[in-house]
C-alpha cells in the first residue's frame, strides 16, 4: 500500500486506545495519541461528562497540546474517540477545528458505553468541508461490539 495513513486519537479511559492500537497492528499507519493539559478533565467518567457538558454550553474546547505533524503528508487519518454524551469528544471537536484545510481522507472510529448510532452524523456535522468517510463505532457494553473480523471488514472497505 502507497497511501500514508495517520492514526490520531484521544482517549480519556483507554477504550479508544485499545481500539487504535487494534487498527495500527492491522494497518501499518503511524499513531499518534492527543494530548490535552493536565488536570483538564477529571478522572471520574460522571465528572467528566459535566466538564464537557459546561464546556459545550459555553463554546469552549479544550487546547491539544501533543504536536500534530504536517497533515498533507497522509491520505488518509482515521480520528478515534470517545463518545460522550452520545456525540463527539470536545478534543476531537478541537482537533477537527485545526484540521479545517485538510485535504485527504478523515475516517472517524469511536467507543462508547452508549449509543453511538448518531456518532458519524454529529462527526460529520462536524467537520466542515473535510471529506468524511464511514466509520467504525462500537460500543464497551452493548452492541455493536468491537471484533477483530468486524475490524478487518472495515479496514478493507477504506
Amino acid at each position: 500500500m502507497s497511501r500514508k495513513v495517520l492514526i490520531l486519537y484521544y482517549s480519556q479511559f483507554g477504550d479508544t486506545a485499545k481500539l487504535a492500537s487494534s487498527i495500527h497492528r492491522q494497518t501499518g499507519a503511524d499513531i499518534l495519541r492527543l494530548q490535552v493539559p493536565q488536570n483538564y478533565f477529571p478522572e471520574d467518567m460522571e465528572e467528566t461528562d459535566q466538564v464537557f457538558k459546561r464546556d459545550n454550553k459555553a463554546g469552549k474546547l479544550p487546547p491539544i497540546t501533543t504536536k500534530i505533524p504536517d497533515l498533507h503528508y497522509y491520505d488518509t487519518i482515521l480520528i478515534g474517540g470517545p463518545v460522550w454524551d452520545g456525540k463527539v469528544s470536545s478534543p476531537i471537536l478541537k482537533l477537527l477545528q485545526m484540521m479545517s484545510h485538510y485535504q485527504g481522507k478523515v475516517v472517524p472510529f469511536s467507543t462508547g458505553w452508549s449509543d453511538s448510532r448518531k456518532y458519524q452524523k454529529d462527526f460529520i456535522a462536524h467537520a466542515g468541508k473535510l471529506n468524511v468517510a464511514h466509520g467504525y463505532h462500537v460500543l464497551t457494553h452493548g452492541t455493536p461490539q468491537y471484533s477483530p473480523a468486524s475490524l478487518a471488514s472495515w479496514l478493507r472497505k477504506l
